[in-house]
């Protein structure tokens, strides 16, 4: 059964479409990029690269769209926090991006993203204090302590009641 979750969340069209820069930007982008510079340029002058290509402007890696340093972030930010994503944590993200996009030691900053994450920290139960109640003192004679628990924001009952108390 296919569902929403199965597919990637992102592509490169939708990248480019939702980023604020358009093909001829990364281009600019790939020419002062010091990851991509040299590969790009000789691209660019008719040479091979293993494993590059251009397509465009655009240059690829392996059929995966290479995104130049200043918009990693972007791309990170859209895979990771996006309404359609939620969330997802290290390993959905890097395979969200890694199934359309480079760039060299992507894991390296994702996991770096993710880490540093305020939603995924807060959400992951691994980072909940989690331990023993501290116990009640012990009572030295009946009544001198009453515990009720309160359960609440129930649907009403017949009597119109929408709490339970347990003594």
């Amino acid at each position: 059964m296919v569902d929403m979750l199965s597919h990637h969340p992102i592509s490169t069209s939708v990248i480019l479409h939702n980023a604020s820069l358009s093909f001829e930007s990364y281009a600019e982008q790939y020419a002062n990029d010091d990851e991509f510079n040299e590969i790009y340029a000789k691209l660019t002058h008719c040479s091979q690269v293993d494993n590059y290509h251009l397509w465009g402007k655009l240059l690829y890696h392996l059929r995966k769209l290479c995104i130049p340093t200043g918009e990693r972030v972007h791309v990170i930010c859209e895979a990771h926090t996006s309404l359609v994503s939620g969330y997802f944590g290290f390993e959905k993200t890097l395979c969200h991006v890694q199934g359309f996009c480079f760039w060299p030691h992507m894991k390296n900053i994702l996991t770096r993203y993710v880490k540093d994450c305020v939603m995924c920290f807060v959400s992951n139960p691994s980072n909940r204090k989690l331990g023993l109640h501290t116990p009640l003192p012990i009572s030295s004679h009946p009544w001198e302590s009453v515990l009720m628990d309160f359960v609440g924001g129930l649907p009403l009952s017949r009597k119109s009641h929408d709490y339970v108390c347990r003594r």
